[in-house]
């Protein structure tokens, strides 16, 4: 709301008055109008206001009436009887009731026969067995012994004596024996073959 005092009489001037003011401004420009002005020359006219006032609180409730006289209207015929609803939903399972006690034993049946009767025959199973699996290769046995050695052959024809070499050294001839001497490492004259022997009998 904007205000400011009317010329010198001291009255709000506004263009939108608080309606909780708005009698006393009236009362003010009432008295001041019936008292005379002094001060300025007239204002423009202002607005026309409202053709109604806000309106006003509701008032308090009045008393209630007497109630009136019963009717004398005949009762009606009974209605007709209205349309059966829907079955309702099946409720929940109800708790498992607790176990009731074990009763007593029943007495003991008959006794049965000492032996069933005998079956029959089965049939005849196959003759053989399936081959099993081949066993595990067996070691390799030792080695036998040296079998006898042969005789010695016939000496062959002498040669042609060379001629004389120059002197040599003198170095002990080695002869080989003609038999294995049975110690492993010693060299033996097997048949015209030089041979290591490997031990006795070889």
């Amino acid at each position: 709301m904007t205000t400011g005092a009317q010329g010198g009489t001291g009255i709000l001037s506004s263009t939108h008055y608080d309606r909780n003011i708005r009698g006393a401004v009236l009362a003010q420009v009432v008295a001041a109008l019936n008292n005379g002005v002094d001060g300025g020359a007239t204002g423009n006219t202002g607005p026309t206001g409202s053709s109604t006032g806000p309106a006003g609180p509701a008032g308090h409730l009045g008393p209630t009436g007497p109630t009136g006289a019963a009717g004398s209207s005949p009762t009606g015929n009974q209605g007709s009887i209205g349309y059966r609803g829907v079955p309702g939903g099946t409720g929940p399972t109800g708790a498992t009731g607790a176990s009731g006690q074990t009763g007593p034993g029943g007495p003991g049946g008959p006794q049965g026969p000492a032996y069933g009767n005998t079956g029959a025959t089965g049939p005849t199973g196959p003759s053989t067995g399936t081959t099993g699996a081949a066993g595990p290769a067996g070691a390799t046995g030792r080695t036998g012994p040296t079998g006898v050695s042969g005789p010695t052959g016939l000496l062959g024809a002498y040669g042609v004596t060379g001629n004389t070499g120059p002197t040599g050294l003198n170095v002990p001839l080695f002869i080989a024996p003609t038999s294995s001497p049975g110690v492993t490492g010693m060299v033996w004259n097997n048949n015209g073959v030089l041979t290591i022997s490997k031990g006795p009998g070889t």
